[in-house]
């Protein structure tokens, strides 16, 4: 199989003026065999899954045996709707995890934010009531394949404590997986790690209106919407200038790479792997990396802002 793509592959190459890569990951569960380092321990963290069943592939189920096997440890709970198929419900039942299903809100808000909303804060509670320490929340159609990855950002939250006088217990881990470099306070709402108390506060954010609440606080975007609501409710004054934005960045969260967690995202451009990063133009969504994040972290009042306007590509 391999051979046969890589013999496709350079001929597709060739031609081009560029260099071509693919990378294969396994659909099923049993037909991986990588494991966590043996030595290496965590606090107790739970997976909270939500979102609709994905059902094509029986990527969900495969994504929770997957869990089980990596992440023994873990507690994992998904947290999805009512109106999923029964008997695939009892079949995701019978891997042993915990499972909630939520009534789905009259009102979807913008981009259905509101389904976010319920799904996420009810499976982030239940992970409370079961004695989770730290929570990773994260998507049914994503995936983490780094069986180390919950050690690493239980390490990383670790080693860079919060900084300042606020209502938060750890800084927040989000991925740089569409969180922009550009976008204000836009730190991406698919996979988030820390505190339980802070991730359950993070997605306690009223529910919104078809975009009326995003305009209270002055968010195009739900994931700005839930990342403001969260600072507000912390106590951080917003400037709403890009240095602000990337002092926060510095101040309550990191920015890790997707590579770090070996994250995959079962939607869109799924054979796409770097969806934003382009070589022949400057541009404004260009995702923000750990590299990115440590350089703001480090060194904030030596970077200098660029000129938005020239870049070519809007935010996406």
């Amino acid at each position: 199989m391999k051979s046969f793509l890589k013999k496709l592959f350079n001929l597709f190459e060739k031609p081009l003026p560029y260099f071509f890569t693919f990378h294969l990951r396994p659909k099923r569960a049993d037909k991986i065999g990588t494991v966590a380092d043996k030595s290496l321990k965590y606090s107790k963290v739970a997976i909270v899954i939500q979102g609709p069943i994905v059902y094509d592939e029986d990527f969900t189920l495969e994504t929770i045996k997957l869990y089980k096997k990596i992440f023994p440890e873990a507690i994992i709970i998904l947290s999805t709707w009512d109106y999923e198929k029964t008997e695939y419900v009892d079949k995701i039942k019978n891997e042993g995890i915990e499972i909630i299903l939520n009534k789905p809100p009259v009102v979807k808000g913008a981009q259905n934010v509101n389904f976010q909303l319920i799904s996420a804060f009810v499976g982030i509670k239940k992970a409370g009531q079961l004695g989770a320490e730290y929570v990773c929340k994260t998507r049914t159609d994503q995936r983490i394949y780094n069986p180390n990855a919950l050690v690493f950002l239980s390490n990383i939250v670790e080693k860079f404590p919060v900084v300042g006088d606020y209502k938060q217990k750890k800084r927040i881990v989000g991925v740089s997986l569409n969180t922009f470099k550009y976008r204000l306070y836009g730190v991406s709402d698919m996979n988030l790690f820390g505190n339980v108390d802070d991730i359950l506060n993070y997605f306690s954010a009223e529910p919104d209106e078809e975009g009326k609440n995003l305009k209270k606080v002055s968010a195009s975007y739900p994931e700005v919407y839930l990342s403001v609501s969260y600072l507000q409710k912390i106590g951080r004054q917003l400037l709403w200038t890009l240095r602000d934005s990337w002092r926060v960045l510095a101040e309550h969260f990191i920015i890790v790479d997707e590579k770090s967690l070996d994250l995959y995202w079962y939607k869109y451009a799924r054979m796409k792997e770097f969806r934003y990063l382009r070589y022949g133009e400057a541009s404004n969504d260009r995702e923000l990396t750990f590299c990115d994040w440590f350089n703001i972290h480090a060194n904030l009042e030596n970077i200098q802002e660029p000129d938005l306007n020239k870049m070519k590509k809007k935010i996406a």
